[in-house]
């Protein structure tokens, strides 16, 4: 297989171009580069029968040019780059009768005089000393990709993300008392180990410009108390026995500290690991860790604060002024009169006039599985078996943004509002005194500071403003990237009175309904069998 070429001829007072057709499979003759060979070359033919001929000729033909001849042409070559510069391309074009033909060497300093940085491939150019082709293009140069590296990896040897879900018994009860919540480590143990990154290799295009790879992500082991690091800074291992949990990407290995009651007896719980209550915690008081912590009783009044997961085993009356936050999932047997903030899964078998946040689900299952009065907030779904009562009254459940972003959202709008009118308040009175100074009016000393603490109130204002808007463009960038997949799923009656938000959509139920399965389809919630 050959592409159609064609050479100048020039004999006596005449110059010819002879036309090579393609054997088969070949590329035939572009008009175009004949033409701009010719001009290349200095060539002006008197006639455009060439043209013709070169497109339908299936034999070597001589066409004449023009009746006069000029210096033999030897062999040349055109070079082209690749759009991307990773491919030098040669196209060479054979010499006129007389002319000389290029040696390897001329063809290799060529290509280097044209800017080719990288070495040329010899074996393609042997190729074409040894055998020809014209109007065929030859890769005479490439360019080196990079070598990609590798990000920093970080492998645990423990759960760190402890079962939090309670089982369901044969009865159709929930088992809030054995809830695997804590992941327990020996005395020497290897608790994670960190992979380093590696650093990619550079290419380079055949210009010789540099192609950087990919940056690749770094990663750091980060550990608290009762953890030493291995001397080639590799691996954890914990230094005693005690439970290990992974906080925002920080390994905390404690003992437990354990308490019967949290009461009189024992005052306020401040605590860097994991707690476990084995009896109340009694209204009041007040229990915070750094960790998880479990209470095998019932909490009445009192404020728990967890960087981890928060269980109770028997329940949750927060009285109307009991407190659960945790960073991780909140599960309790019956939540009543009480407000949970929590990072991930709320999990309870009845939810009874309470005020319920959760970055995740919250999933009310078990022989009662109801929601009656306040208000469910989480980001995932809702799934109950009932929502509202045959009472009525307002029950407020709402998914798809994160309770956190929304609350951020209120607070950042309630300072610019604050920041705003303190300008309003200021702006008039600068005015006034920026006109006497203008007027050239006297001020009192004091006027002259209260003048200077106005504009200083003023900047900082402004300054504050700017500030915030970028903290509200920011915290409304991550809603609108959320998912939109969320729902509210109720195995058994919604009664009327309840009051649904899916993704901001909103709809109040006016009848009754069963099974069903509530999600947003554009501006309305659709109800769907379950």
């Amino acid at each position: 297989m050959a592409n159609a070429y064609f050479q100048i001829i020039m004999n006596g007072t005449k110059t010819f171009l002879r036309i090579f057709p393609a054997t088969e499979g070949g590329q035939g003759l572009s008009a175009k580069e004949i033409q701009e060979y010719l001009s290349f070359n200095n060539i002006v033919p008197e006639t455009t029968d060439y043209l013709m001929i070169a497109g339908s000729a299936t034999e070597q033909t001589d066409v004449l040019l023009c009746n006069k001849t000029g210096f033999a042409i030897n062999e040349y070559f055109k070079l082209a780059l690749s759009q991307d510069k990773m491919m030098a391309v040669a196209r060479f074009y054979p010499a006129s009768s007389g002319g000389k033909r290029l040696t390897k060497d001329e063809i290799i300093n060529d290509i280097k005089h044209k800017g080719i940085v990288t070495e040329p491939i010899e074996s393609t150019i042997d190729d074409f000393i040894n055998n020809p082709m014209y109007c065929y293009s030859y890769v005479v140069a490439k360019g080196e990709l990079p070598i990609e590296g590798k990000h920093a990896k970080i492998e645990y040897f423990f759960n760190t993300n402890p079962n939090t879900r309670p089982a369901l018994n044969e009865d159709g009860s929930v088992d809030f008392f054995h809830l695997e919540a804590i992941s327990k480590c020996k005395k020497g143990q290897v608790l994670a180990t960190l992979t380093p990154e590696v650093k990619g290799t550079p290419g380079k295009r055949v210009t010789g410009e540099k192609i950087l790879p990919r940056e690749v992500k770094t990663a750091k082991l980060k550990f608290a108390n009762n953890i030493s690091l291995s001397e080639d800074g590799l691996n954890l291992i914990s230094n005693v026995d005690g439970h290990v949990s992974l906080v925002d990407d920080k390994v905390f290995v404690s003992d437990v500290y354990e308490i019967v009651d949290v009461d009189t007896s024992t005052g306020n719980i401040d605590y860097v690991g994991n707690v476990l209550v084995k009896g109340n915690v009694k209204a009041g008081f007040k229990v915070k860790a750094e960790g998880n912590v479990e209470v095998l009783g019932v909490v009445e009044g009192a404020e728990i604060d967890a960087t981890g997961n928060v269980t109770i085993a028997k329940g949750f009356n927060g009285m109307g002024r009991g407190v659960i936050k945790a960073g991780g999932c909140v599960v309790a047997r019956f939540i009543e009169n009480g407000t949970i903030e929590a990072g991930a899964r709320v999990t309870a078998e009845a939810i009874m006039h309470s005020d319920i946040t959760s970055a995740a689900d919250i999933e009310v299952t078990g022989k009662k599985g109801f929601i009656v009065g306040g208000s469910v907030k989480a980001q995932g779904c809702v799934i109950a078996k009932t929502i509202g009562s045959e009472m009525g009254g307002d029950t407020l459940v709402d998914v798809g943004v994160d309770p956190r972003l929304k609350k951020q959202v209120i607070l950042i709008e309630s300072q610019l509002k604050e920041e705003k009118e303190k300008i309003d308040k200021i702006s008039p009175v600068l005015a006034t005194i920026t006109k006497k100074i203008k007027d050239k009016a006297p001020l009192s000393p004091d006027q002259i500071r209260y003048f200077k603490q106005l504009s200083q109130e003023y900047t900082e204002a402004k300054t504050r403003i700017g500030t915030l808007n970028l903290e509200y463009d920011k915290v409304v960038a991550e809603i609108d990237n959320q998912p939109q997949d969320s729902y509210i799923a109720v195995s058994g009656n919604v009664y009327p009175g309840a009051m649904f938000t899916i993704n901001d959509v909103q709809k109040r139920i006016d009848s009754l309904c069963t099974h069903s399965r509530f999600v947003a389809e554009g501006a309305d919630i659709r109800i769907k069998p379950l």
